[in-house]
């Protein structure tokens, strides 16, 4: 059986990133659509997976960006069918509301790459962590870029957690993964968030940038790895969901 996803880009500034890479090692389509564009989405769930992206929106501001409602739909859709869904960042917060859960605004804003860590058991039974991470005790630093959080779905399992903000990674059933962070981002993608964080980052944060290259030196290269193995066993289960 053939494979194809649907991709919902909320941002032109926040694509596939490295997960491009794991979709073409693979040999893997998908429809990317970008409703900001204009780009209506399906009303069905006629995909073999579904991948949410980031976005600058918050995850319940439907009188500005209506298109919320549709992605929440599909996130349901595709959940009663029991098809794989990988929610990054907007995404997460996106799959937590389908899942009567509150998006709200986080203690801190998240700028840079942050320390993040395993939860309990969670590199030993979880199938993606336990080829990402090494052990619980380890810290992984992956990028953040959001100033909202959301309550975890009553039926998800807490994988990864930060100092900052507590809910980083969840899985619900065997199938759908929401990470708030961005393990998704290459050199192109920061540069680009720079240039159009400009006037945000000038006003609050005014050393960010020099702060980032040098984290980006420290870990850019351990989040691509992570990146490759958390997206290639996503895909995993996409194929045996498939069969």
């Amino acid at each position: 059986m053939s494979i194809n996803l649907l991709v919902i880009q909320n941002s032109p500034t926040a694509p596939l990133g490295n997960l491009n890479q794991c979709l073409r090692d693979r040999h893997i389509s998908a429809k990317i659509l970008t409703p900001s564009a204009g780009e209506r989405l399906p009303i069905d769930s006629s995909y073999s997976g579904l991948i949410i992206l980031g976005g600058p929106m918050n995850a319940e501001d439907d009188a500005h960006y209506p298109h919320l409602m549709d992605v929440v739909r599909l996130v349901q859709l595709f959940s009663a069918e029991h098809k794989p869904i990988l929610g990054i960042c907007l995404g997460a917060q996106l799959i937590a509301r389908a899942f009567g859960q509150r998006v709200y605004q986080n203690d801190t804003v998240e700028l840079g790459f942050t320390p993040l860590r395993s939860v309990n058991s969670a590199i030993a039974e979880d199938p993606l962590l336990k080829s990402a991470l090494l052990s619980d005790a380890d810290l992984i630093h992956l990028m953040e870029w959001h100033f909202d959080t959301f309550d975890l779905p009553e039926q998800a399992k807490l994988l990864m957690s930060g100092e900052d903000c507590q809910n980083q990674a969840y899985r619900i059933d065997d199938n759908i993964y929401g990470f708030q962070c961005h393990f998704e981002v290459n050199q192109s993608i920061l540069q680009n968030w720079l240039v159009n964080g400009k006037d945000y980052l000038q006003n609050n944060r005014p050393n960010f940038s020099e702060q980032l290259s040098k984290q980006i030196e420290l870990y850019l290269s351990g989040s691509n790895l992570f990146c490759h193995k958390i997206g290639h066993g996503w895909l995993d289960i996409v194929e045996l969901n498939s069969k």
